[in-house]
């Protein structure tokens, strides 16, 4: 499957189980674009919408929580500030800073 039909099917679903306007959100966007990328009306370059939507609703397996998490969680972690005031949120953030894993900026 490509990545296109990948994040379509993947904000379609979320949207069966949520209504648009909290997708639309959660996303940043308005209600009115996010239905017209479903509906295949969107005028414009939808790549930015995508991107979104796999960041906020795709998960990825985290090594270090031995858990899935989304990637906006990964992408918070791996380039947050280090969290010097808690032991295990450093160690968490250390183990982003060498993680295969880890997204590009």
């Amino acid at each position: 499957m490509s990545e296109q039909a990948d994040w379509m099917s993947l904000l379609q679903q979320v949207t069966a189980a949520a209504s648009t306007r909290s997708v639309a959100e959660k996303l940043g966007y308005s209600q009115t674009a996010v239905s017209l990328v479903l509906s295949g009306k969107y005028k414009g370059k939808t790549d930015r919408i995508a991107a979104r939507v796999l960041e906020v609703y795709a998960v990825t397996h985290c090594p270090h929580r031995a858990a899935e998490i989304t990637l906006e969680i990964c992408k918070q972690t791996a380039f947050g500030k280090a969290p010097t005031h808690n032991p295990g949120k450093m160690a968490q953030w250390r183990a982003c800073q060498k993680c295969p894993k880890r997204p590009e900026n």
